[in-house]
């Protein structure tokens, strides 16, 4: 069961990195506040962020400001969802107040 179970979870993390890859870095931090902005957790919605987050990451986007990472291995640990912008200056995520 568990290897049928990690099979369905690539599937959706798949089908979420599709998603991600044809929209712009302004619609990815949209889809972050939205995430920020829900207040439930599904598996659906770990998929979508851990989407989110390495689509994010792979476009060169800071996003230390709401990613804890564990050093040793370079993976993330968790991720704060929080509102953000987007500085294009700094390719990051800044939190907004």
């Amino acid at each position: 069961m568990k290897k049928q179970d990690s099979s369905y979870a690539q599937l959706r993390v798949g089908f979420y990195e599709n998603r991600f890859q044809n929209q712009t870095i302004l619609q990815l931090v949209d889809n972050f506040n939205q995430l920020a902005n829900s207040h439930g957790w599904t598996a659906e919605r770990s998929y979508s962020s851990m989407a989110l987050m390495g689509e994010m990451i792979c476009r060169g986007v800071d996003v230390s400001s709401v990613v804890k990472w564990d050093d040793g291995r370079g993976q993330v640990l968790s991720v704060r969802y929080i509102p953000v912008q987007y500085d294009e200056a700094s390719k990051s995520l800044i939190p907004m107040s």
